[in-house]
């Protein structure tokens, strides 16, 4: 029976090795969880950002065809005026 006393606390102290070692892991997760949430809050931010400045550069692209176009008309009268 001592044996079997001896096997049984064995067992109960890989049960709580194991325990803690689960415990352990999930403190870890948890704290790794945190870690990609506030990394993907910042890629979140970053995207609205970006979603700004494209459509600043959207708007600077339109502004320039317009000056361009513009620019075109005037030359076209400048030169049929020498003409």
């Amino acid at each position: 029976m001592s044996e079997e006393k001896l096997g049984l606390e064995l067992l109960g102290a890989r049960v709580l090795a194991l325990t803690a070692e689960v415990r352990d892991l999930q403190h870890r997760f948890s704290a790794m969880e945190s870690r990609f949430s506030a990394l993907e809050s910042r890629f979140t931010a970053m995207e609205s950002r970006l979603s700004g400045i494209e459509s600043r550069l959207g708007v600077l692209e339109d502004r320039m065809s317009s000056m361009l176009g513009l620019i075109v008309r005037i030359a076209e009268r400048l030169d049929g005026g020498t003409r």
